[in-house]
């Protein structure tokens, strides 16, 4: 549905008194304006504000409705309820020369994410092409995720609410992107940093066409990302996406194994994960990678992605997915203080200036709601798939494994991403010049031609390496004050 055709049905709907008296009514969270629209009360937004979501209404109909408060749910969709109400009125009809709106395809089965070093070539390019197709379509919701996670910086960081909030906060990063046509069936994959330990800089995400390598960045003062998907991009903070990298190695699955087997407890294992695990890929990455606007970096979702399923794992393996929600001890979760946000009945902080988020966040959810990933509200539901953390740690103490599925499986290169995958790195490339065709001097199979010595564009493993100012150490100082001390 088009913002225009939405006006036509507010200004049709603002021309019957009857129709817009109980409409009125019923949308507490909205007034008539003198023009005949909806505005809504506490933000004077209009509803051609909301325009953009009428699409998506048309799309998921009356759950949609019913998921959203009164201002979206009003103009959007001509009709809804407040806290108030549970009937929900009919939405009009649209005009007969309206445009036809799309359905959601069907049969994409339940959600799963994967290893990004596991992923196929494939794989990993439909997932860059979703991450920029809804940061040029979507620029302003992306930057609010990314001032969502500021907000909610100390409410969501070294507190118990760190784990649930993230976890609600990757689906509806999720659900941005299957809202975009075409990628409708699409799920976060993980960075399996933990592959990486003592080998950062050959990381399976730092590729040329994925996410940029460590060359791939301005010089100083504001080592702008020049590299990659979000190479370009302007952040929430209307500065250059920003990379300045450095410090901080990866846990390796070693330290991370352990981590998971030898803290039963939720009050124990929280801060474990939350410190260097946590910590480490941000540091290392540093910008604003470095800073609580590190959702602008798309590195962060499959940071964190890893983060969740790490967490997915601990509850597997110690048997508390086997736990009711309703049943939830201080062992499987432990509030970080007696604040009312942060019991188990408490509501997760999900909006940007006094505004929910429409597209990706509904309905409110509480932590108890954050219990499992395999019993997550509004059908997020999802798993982990081919775990080498699982396949390492062997048997849960409860037999099998729930959450995830495991199996060891080997680092995937892709010949064409612009990054040459030496041995040290996982590959046998001998070139690659971001392409697969064959008589450019590097073949289709990245293997060089007629003699050339082409190495296409290899990593820059020293840049920046001994170049920080001291802007950037003091941004990594106050990083780790945060991020590496538990502050319950």
């Amino acid at each position: 549905m088009q913002t225009s055709v939405l006006l036509a049905l507010i200004l049709s709907l603002a021309g019957e008194a009857v129709a817009v008296a109980a409409a009125a009514g019923r949308c507490t969270n909205l007034q008539l304006s003198g023009g005949g629209t909806w505005v809504d009360k506490p933000y004077g937004t209009g509803c051609d504000w909301y325009g953009a979501e009428a699409q998506r209404c048309g799309w998921y109909g009356s759950r949609y409705r019913n998921e959203h408060v009164a201002n979206e749910a009003c103009c959007v969709c001509g009709g809804g309820k407040t806290s108030n109400e549970t009937d929900v009125p009919a939405t009009p009809s649209p005009p007969t020369d309206a445009p036809a709106t799309p359905s959601p395809p069907t049969g994409c089965g339940p959600r799963v994410r994967k290893g990004w070093s596991m992923l196929s070539c494939t794989e990993r390019e439909h997932f860059i092409e979703a991450v920029r197709t809804l940061h040029s379509e979507n620029t302003t919701d992306y930057h609010d995720l990314s001032q969502l996670h500021r907000n909610n910086g100390r409410y969501a960081h070294g507190t118990s609410a760190f784990l649930p909030w993230h976890r609600w906060f990757l689906v509806g990063y999720e659900n941005a992107l299957r809202s975009l046509p075409g990628f409708e069936c699409m799920t976060v994959p993980y960075w399996d940093w933990e592959r990486d330990d003592a080998a950062e800089r050959f990381s399976t995400p730092f590729r040329a066409k994925t996410f940029g390598t460590q060359a791939g960045v301005g010089g100083w003062p504001n080592y702008c990302v020049t590299e990659g998907v979000a190479a370009g991009w302007t952040a929430s903070d209307r500065q250059c996406l920003s990379r300045n990298w450095g410090g901080a190695g990866f846990a390796g699955a070693m330290e991370i194994s352990a981590i998971i087997t030898s803290n039963a407890a939720f009050r124990n294992f929280r801060p474990a994960l939350e410190g260097n695990p946590h910590a480490a890929p941000h540091i290392y990455v540093s910008g604003h990678m470095g800073s609580y606007l590190s959702p602008d970096d798309p590195l962060f979702f499959v940071h964190h992605a890893n983060v969740d399923r790490i967490w997915a794992l601990w509850q597997d393996y110690h048997g508390y997915d086997k736990v009711p929600k309703a049943a939830i001890n201080d062992t499987v979760y432990a509030p970080a203080s007696s604040a009312e946000d942060m019991s188990l009945e408490g509501t997760l902080p999900f909006s940007v200036d006094g505004r929910r988020i429409p597209s990706y966040f509904s309905d409110p959810v509480t932590i108890r709601d954050m219990h499992l990933i395999t019993d997550l509200p509004q059908g997020a539901s999802y798993t982990y798939h081919t775990d080498n953390l699982a396949d390492l740690i062997g048997n849960p103490k409860m037999g099998n494994w729930d959450l995830v599925l495991p199996g060891a499986a080997p680092k995937l290169t892709c010949c064409g991403d612009g990054t040459v995958d030496t041995a040290e790195m996982g590959g046998a490339e001998e070139c690659d010049d971001g392409n697969t065709v064959d008589g450019d001097g590097c073949s289709s199979t990245c293997v060089s031609e007629g003699g050339a010595s082409r190495e296409g564009v290899v990593l820059n493993n020293n840049k920046n390496k001994d170049s920080k100012n001291k802007n950037n150490k003091d941004t990594h100082a106050a990083f780790k004050e945060h991020f590496l001390s538990d502050k319950n």
